[in-house]
């Protein structure tokens, strides 16, 4: 089965941006503003990437299924028709 690697990249990059927006938020906005003991910014901190990051996992998972390779071959198809009316276009 072919993998969309891609995707899968993509997915991972936007999961990690994603922790790492909730996080810098997190401490710049809460932290900061509120008296939160080091233990439990451990924990909620743990908890943020424990979550994005079994999200991020399933996406991937999805990702390189089956379906993620029959997508792959329409968005292929796609990319040799749009080349062929650049062509056609730049012909003209």
């Amino acid at each position: 089965m072919k993998q969309n690697s891609m995707a899968a990249n993509l997915v991972a990059t936007r999961g990690n941006r994603c922790s790492a927006a909730i996080l810098g938020w997190i401490e710049e906005n809460v932290y900061k503003e509120y008296e939160i003991d080091p233990a439990m910014q451990r924990r909620l901190r743990q908890q943020i990437l424990d979550q994005v990051n079994a999200l991020k996992d399933l996406s991937i998972d999805i990702v390189k299924s089956e379906t993620a390779v029959i997508n792959e071959v329409w968005v292929e198809k796609l990319d040799e028709i749009h080349q062929e009316l650049r062509q056609l276009n730049g012909a003209a």
